[in-house]
């Protein structure tokens, strides 16, 4: 069973209804459904309304409306684990929102052990902090994900710095100390969030500058955060290698595994 809910009502998943979304640049969410329970569900709306505001349109319904529209979703598809995504575009005085169970990829426990291979691509995000589709740069991603058997591809941007993964942050590690692109050069994710979170509990530094693609040799370790990946060694960037088993991320990994376990278990 694969169900959508819309603003225009509740059709099959292959409803003509999603090209009305895809003929324009929506503004999406994709939140993780574990046990039920829509992971991090208000820091999701949050950022939603965030992005509506950057593209100047108005926040598309209230939150329990929000969290409602989901639990229903999860209920008519009998479907208590993956990943939702709700999108939103507003032509004139027509708008559009479709929620629905997209297809999802979670890194294996052999990745988590040994860490995954990413290779870099020249490319950068138009207004990075809106969580707006955009296709050019996914599809130049997917292409060489599968082609090359990737797990990620991190973007470099005109000054030779690593932004962002094409769905993912990316944090370094030199000396004991995090390293991260700053909020204002990336699209800022609920999982880069929380991450951030857990460092200032674990009493990790965290310095907010991107890693310079020319400079990787310097840095001992680096990992991926996101929605479908929650924390994720890397092995390689490019001909890199990174220590997949350093003590701080083995650390930050269980303090996150341990917030998930937390909102679950209150929600």
């Amino acid at each position: 069973m694969n169900i959508i809910l819309t603003n225009r009502g509740v059709y099959p998943k292959n409803f003509s209804f999603e090209n009305k979304i895809n003929s324009s640049q929506p503004v999406y969410e994709v939140i993780r459904i574990i046990e039920g329970i829509p992971l991090f569900l208000e820091e999701h709306f949050g950022r939603l309304n965030h992005s509506l505001k950057i593209q100047d349109w108005k926040p598309a319904m209230e939150f329990e409306e929000f969290k409602d529209q989901i639990h229903q979703l999860i209920k008519l598809n009998q479907q208590e684990y993956g990943n939702v995504k709700f999108e939103f575009s507003s032509s004139g005085d027509e708008t559009y929102w479709v929620f629905s169970f997209i297809p999802h990829s979670y890194p294996t426990p052999e990745d988590y052990r040994n860490g995954v291979r990413t290779d870099l691509v020249f490319d950068e995000r138009k207004n990075p902090n809106a969580k707006v589709v955009q296709n050019k740069i996914r599809e130049k991603s997917n292409q060489m994900i599968k082609e090359h058997n990737l797990f990620e591809i991190l973007l470099v941007n005109r000054n030779g710095l690593i932004t962002e993964g094409s769905r993912s942050n990316v944090f370094f590690v030199k000396d004991g100390i995090f390293y991260t692109a700053p909020s204002s050069m990336v699209l800022v994710g609920i999982t880069r969030q929380k991450v951030m979170e857990c460092l200032k509990i674990l009493k990790f530094s965290v310095i907010e500058e991107a890693v310079s693609a020319s400079q990787l040799a310097q840095f001992d370790a680096a990992f991926l955060t996101g929605t479908s990946p929650k924390v994720l060694p890397i092995r390689s960037i490019v001909n890199q290698e990174f220590n997949v088993q350093l003590m701080s991320v083995e650390k930050l990994i269980e303090r996150y595994n341990n917030m998930i376990a937390d909102y679950i278990g209150t929600h």
